[in-house]
């Protein structure tokens, strides 16, 4: 049964499925969440090693999810026994990546994303309890990162940084930094949704997978209508008759706008006078050449 509670809260009911078992090659469609809410590595692990074809094309289009089933699915995809193929289709973030690297050979679409990033953990606990979190954390980390060095060559330690500013990288610079083999071209029939997921979780997300939005119909408005406060009738009602603006509610706003313009350029004002003030008075005073050497006769002087 599947929670319906993933952060990444995806359009489609499963993506996970294994096709064209023969004895020559098989596909598996890794098209969905690692772990609990969606590819769990028990029924994977289980699935992969029955299949004997000569090879096995794993074809990925994955946000991520757990690192440890991600790890188990990573670790059976290597140590199977047939030639195994990853195709990037879609995207293969945070532990997907992972998988997509455990494959004998990685192709990646021209249009797809790849993404690695440090690991994440809720804790609930003591201090104790969250630096103990924090050091699991940390092993983890280092031990994905040992994984991406390996396959790109470059140093774990520059790969760290690379994880910790959530890299997200297109084909081009996939194949450039090594994580990729090859450039696949973009066939239609293989193509895969992009926006098949919510990525909103992660922070560096490119913008071609923003846009990537579904359409918004009278349905998600109202329901932003009712959130904002508006009852349903209220809200049916400016559905069907649409926002009404005046030529005076024109005007009106442009005098506010205007008003409120006019009150930023008098702070304004205020402020640099205050300030130019200040440096007046921090200034020191020049002193009067003159007035001081008489003050200084006089003192000097016999009465």
């Amino acid at each position: 049964m599947r929670v319906k509670r993933s952060p990444f809260k995806p359009r489609a009911k499963t993506g996970y499925r294994i096709e064209n078992k023969t004895a020559k090659e098989s596909t598996v469609y890794v098209y969905d969440e690692i772990g609990w809410f969606g590819i769990m590595a028990e029924t994977f692990v289980k699935e992969l090693n029955a299949i004997n074809a000569e090879t096995i094309h794993i074809r990925i289009n994955s946000p991520g999810g757990d690192v440890f089933d991600g790890t188990a699915i990573a670790n059976a995809i290597r140590q199977h026994k047939s030639k195994t193929i990853t195709h990037i289709d879609g995207i293969a973030a945070s532990i997907s990546s992972v998988i997509a690297l455990a494959s004998d050979e990685i192709h990646m679409a021209e249009n797809a994303f790849f993404m690695f990033h440090e690991a994440w953990s809720i804790a609930i606990g003591n201090a104790s309890n969250m630096r103990d979190e924090a050091d699991l954390l940390d092993k983890i980390d280092g031990v994905l990162a040992k994984e991406y060095a390996k396959k790109t060559g470059k140093k774990v330690d520059e790969i760290k940084d690379l994880m910790s500013a959530e890299t997200w990288l297109t084909a081009e610079e996939a194949i450039e930094m090594g994580m990729v083999d090859s450039i696949e071209e973009d066939k239609e029939d293989k193509k895969a949704k992009l926006d098949m997921f919510d990525l909103s979780v992660f922070a560096n997300v490119p913008n071609q997978l923003l846009e990537n939005k579904k359409d918004i119909n009278e349905r998600d408005i109202e329901k932003a209508l009712r959130d904002a406060g508006c009852s349903r009738s209220q809200a049916k009602e400016i559905l069907a008759k649409g926002f009404i603006v005046s030529d005076q509610s024109v005007r009106d706003a442009q005098d506010d706008l205007d008003n409120q313009q006019t009150v930023r350029d008098a702070q304004e004002v205020i402020v640099n006078d205050s300030e130019s003030t200040l440096r007046d008075a921090e200034k020191p005073k020049k002193k009067d050449r003159t007035a001081d050497l008489l003050t200084r006769a006089e003192m000097i002087a016999p009465d």
